[in-house]
């Protein structure tokens, strides 16, 4: 199998299926001798920040001396991002070669009505690759929910992190944040002790010590008293956190209570004996890189990259927005059907002067037309456009040279965004399709 045959193979799979639960990753991983339980991890779930938490202590311990694996989910620049040990991507031939041995397992398990999905197969070859590779550590981020996510086959993690939990694919997971801790809980498992983020949803909160309380799992929580801000911007932000100093590469406030969560996860991993050192954390936190979050790509204008999807993601996003100094703000986005549109659009209307809305690469995508009416009807100008493209060149003629413009509400939309950013970014003329 070539590589090429490999992502059509990967992308060929039903990305949902009817009945979820566990049954079939369980075979499949059986059938493949149970990599992960070989593996050590911290699982991390949420709505937003998972990522961007699960990155950071990724780079710490990677900092401390530790080989960590990681996984990505979704993927920005390229599929291989999804598959990582220590910041690189799995090589392509190595990914074509796990893809083979899963593909034989799912064609033999399809005989038998077992059907694995996508995300399935993805997580299969992860813990594959990574248990090949014998590393250390892996860091693991929840695709959706918890309970029955393909990565929650692992035995008993580290340790459990959760970051903020607010209302997103409420038909898969509920129409409460209750309703979504709940799920999300199904990742606590054999006392493993858990870090909650600070500022949590309070039903969530309810719901999250209740049941590490039900499940033996101590329960640790950042102390937002303990936290002083020396600056925050697209820069990145510098901090101290119980009387000890930090720098966070990445950008927007909303990243330091996803940096307090790593901190205090990394703090429950050194009690239990891994080395992980004070300059180690701050050396990760430092060095963490993470593509579509708050990602400035040019200036004069300024150009941002976002990937927030659902509204409290985008509330973060238009918040650091709003803070900065630009005469003129405007943003290029779309949004996948099953959003909370209205919501987002009263984000965006607080922060931006203009919206260009295109329709994200994805089959699930908003009507741009029927977008552009919902957000006029909020008092804020929406033009729909075409293309991409179309919307950056319209969009970017519309701005003083100390102005801003931002792409956000969709990761699908950033993967197609980024390369052009970065090109408007040099100089270069958004070109036409």
């Amino acid at each position: 199998m070539t590589y090429e045959q490999a992502l059509a193979y990967i992308h060929g799979r039903r990305r949902g299926l009817p009945k979820p639960g566990l049954a079939r990753m369980r075979e499949l991983m059986r059938r493949l001798g149970d990599p992960q339980d070989r593996l050590r991890c911290v699982h991390v779930t949420g709505t937003n920040g998972k990522g961007s938490t699960t990155a950071m202590v990724a780079a710490a311990l990677q900092a401390a001396g530790y080989r960590v694996g990681r996984n990505v989910s979704p993927f920005v620049l390229e599929f291989r991002e999804r598959f990582q040990i220590d910041g690189e991507m799995i090589p392509p031939a190595a990914l074509a070669a796990l893809t083979e041995r899963v593909k034989t397992v799912c064609d033999a398990m399809e005989g038998e009505g077992l059907y694995a999905s996508e995300f399935e197969i993805d997580t299969a070859i992860a813990f594959l690759w990574f248990a090949a590779e014998g590393v250390d550590l892996v860091c693991l981020e929840v695709g959706m929910g918890g309970d029955t996510d393909a990565t929650n086959v692992i035995p008993a993690p580290l340790c459990c992190a959760i970051t903020p939990i607010s209302l997103d694919h409420t038909a898969a997971l509920g129409p409460t944040t209750a309703a979504i801790a709940e799920r999300k809980c199904g990742i606590i498992k054999g006392g493993a002790p858990v870090v909650c983020c600070a500022g949590q949803d309070a039903a969530a909160l309810a719901v999250i010590r209740a049941q590490c309380a039900r499940r033996g799992s101590p329960l640790f929580l950042p102390d937002p008293e303990a936290l002083r801000v020396a600056r925050s911007g697209l820069s990145g932000s510098t901090f101290a956190y119980r009387g000890l100093p930090y720098a966070l590469s990445l950008a927007g406030e909303y990243q330091l209570q996803n940096a307090l969560t790593a901190i205090e996860v990394l703090r429950v991993l050194a009690a239990q004996g891994l080395a992980i050192s004070q300059t180690a954390i701050r050396a990760g936190l430092a060095a963490v890189r993470f593509p579509a979050r708050c990602e400035r790509l040019g200036e004069r204008p300024t150009l941002l990259l976002d990937g927030a999807h659902n509204p409290a993601g985008m509330a973060a996003f238009c918040r650091v927005v709003a803070a900065q100094d630009a005469p003129r703000k405007v943003a290029v986005t779309g949004l996948l059907r099953d959003k909370d549109a209205p919501e987002i659009g009263r984000s965006l209307a607080g922060a931006f002067d203009a919206l260009y809305l295109v329709a994200p690469p994805s089959e699930r995508a908003a009507d741009p037309a029927q977008l552009a009416a919902a957000f006029a009807a909020q008092g804020l100008p929406a033009t729909p456009c075409a293309s991409l493209e179309e919307a950056l060149a319209a969009a970017r003629a519309e701005l003083p040279p100390a102005g801003l413009l931002a792409v956000c509400g969709s990761l699908y939309l950033a993967s197609e965004a980024r390369p052009l950013l970065l090109a408007m970014g040099r100089g270069e003329r958004t070109p036409n399709r």
